[in-house]
């Protein structure tokens, strides 16, 4: 693998903008009672991923994505909701279904004016917004959707929350200056995920599994997929089929549901294991009496969990199947943000390696234009 030649790729592409990680002017959210999100695939997963590994319990309410067109009949509006239309192209149609949806529900025109993330380019998201009083957050033009967890699309949600905006962004900064410079252990550890990813490839496994321990981590589970799924499956320079096939899981859920299949079924998969360390909370399991684990007293539910994955991880090898162990060393802003990029920067170098180009998505048109046919829209 040409490491140091793929990287020099991604930064030379037109849309390896994502590797300059600037801070964005954001607006202050503190009033919004609700935050209502307007968006899907990459103008949704990256938001959704920051309120469910940091949100509390009133986040998580508070927090409303509408990305699916389908009928919403009981949805209502309340005030001091804040409406957010998230979208790079601004011509989303499941955006554009909700944005007609909600202004046509009652106290839609005593919210205040909604704002707006995409690219600042005259689209008509844009001019509509901008015609209305909408705030513009504008989305570089060097981004795709999927690579925008560093634009207002991540970090909106994270200030809404009180998080810690500039944390995120340097735990992505950090792993690129470790790339620039050639060294260091996110250097290291993207290389060799990178060469892992791609000898396994050539041994025929084209199925992986994002699998942490962690429920606050399901969403940056489904990031990855989309991640994944829309960068590494292409037609290559040379005709040829290529690409990686994500599957999404979290553990322990999918022990008892997917890992019957990983074990024994076709030798064409490999299975990431994503655990978080940390300071752990003192607990007390009082198993009661006939229980078949007495021994659960002297325990606490992440040593379970730790074991769990250690455990999973094994029995996987054991069984012949690829393993790569990701460990967080905390789940802090600062952590996430050098995850994702550092899996951004993987997936862009596995692309190249493979001869295809990771940052664009031409076969998702056929499907848009498809759609519009069938409803007479253009």
């Amino acid at each position: 693998m040409d490491f140091r030649g793929q990287w020099q790729a991604i930064k030379a592409h037109p849309m390896g903008g994502w590797l300059k990680v600037d801070s964005p002017d954001l607006p202050d959210l503190g009033s919004a009672k609700r935050l209502l999100w307007c968006g899907i695939g990459g103008s949704l997963l990256p938001s959704e991923t920051m309120v469910r590994a940091f949100g509390g319990d009133e986040a998580q309410r508070n927090w409303v994505p509408l990305a699916s067109p389908e009928p919403a009949p009981e949805f209502q509006l309340q005030p001091g909701d804040q409406l957010v239309y998230a979208s790079k192209s601004g011509k989303t149609l499941e955006l554009w279904t909700w944005i007609s949806r909600l202004r046509a529900l009652p106290g839609f025109g005593d919210l205040a004016a909604p704002m707006l993330i995409t690219q600042d380019d005259g689209n008509p998201l844009a001019t509509w917004g901008r015609a209305n009083g909408c705030r513009i957050l504008p989305i570089p033009v060097p981004v795709g959707g999927r690579f925008s967890a560093f634009t207002p699309i991540g970090t909106l949600p994270l200030a809404w929350m009180g998080c810690d905006v500039p944390a995120f962004l340097q735990g992505g900064r950090e792993v690129v200056a470790q790339l620039e410079a050639n060294e260091g252990p996110w250097h290291d550890r993207i290389a060799a995920t990178a060469e892992l990813l791609l000898s396994a490839h050539q041994r025929g496994i084209t199925e992986w599994v994002m699998m942490p321990y962690a429920t606050r981590l399901d969403s940056l589970s489904a990031w990855w997929v989309q991640l994944v799924a829309e960068s590494l499956g292409k037609v290559a320079k040379d005709g040829v089929r290529k690409g990686l096939t994500p599957i999404r899981a979290v553990g322990p859920v999918d022990q008892h549901s997917q890992l019957q299949r990983w074990m024994a079924g076709p030798r064409n998969l490999g299975v990431i294991v994503m655990t978080v360390e940390g300071k752990v909370a003192p607990e007390k399991l009082d198993p009661p009496k006939g229980s078949p684990y007495p021994g659960l007293a002297g325990l606490r539910g992440a040593d379970i969990l730790r074991a769990q994955a250690e455990g999973t991880a094994e029995a996987l090898e054991a069984a012949g199947v690829p393993v790569l162990r990701w460990t967080m060393p905390t789940l802090t802003e600062g952590d996430l943000g050098a995850f994702m990029m550092a899996w951004q920067i993987i997936i862009g170098i596995l692309g190249f390696a493979l001869d295809l180009d990771p940052f664009d998505q031409p076969e998702v048109e056929d499907g848009k234009q498809r759609t519009f046919k069938r409803l007479g829209l253009g």
